[in-house]
């Protein structure tokens, strides 16, 4: 059985090649989305959640139920789950496209023919091919 090729070396598929690169695609928006700071209940301003998701200072006594902080550090957490969950899964499927075979392996039959035509002009092999 030949060699399946790496997706840096020239006779990698388009598949291979496609795949990790979108899987980076995904990795680095799950990294942005960490990133960037968001709101939560429509009026609490929060930090990054990958710098801890503390609610603005300026956040007025009394917007949201209990303590402001603790609601977007908990906000924040989800946010990290989801992006970390995203991540991992472009990761294994970056690995799965770069790296599995793109085709399935031929299976002889018994007199060498792999489901060709034969010389009559009718079908041989098995019957799902």
């Amino acid at each position: 059985m030949p060699q399946q090729p790496k997706p840096w070396e020239p006779g990698a598929t388009t598949r291979q090649r496609v795949v990790p690169l979108v899987a980076v695609v995904f990795v680095v928006a799950a990294v942005v989305y960490t990133l960037l700071p968001f709101t939560f209940a429509g009026v609490v301003e929060c930090t990054p959640p990958l710098t801890g998701s503390s609610a603005h200072p300026d956040t007025a006594a009394g917007t949201v139920v209990g303590n402001p902080d603790e609601a977007c550090a908990a906000r924040g957490g989800t946010r990290l789950v989801n992006a970390g969950v995203v991540a991992a899964a472009a990761v294994v499927i970056g690995v799965a496209g770069a790296f599995l075979p793109s085709e399935r392996p031929s299976s002889e039959g018994e007199d060498g023919d792999a489901g060709g035509e034969s010389a009559n002009g009718g079908r041989t092999g098995s019957p799902r091919s």
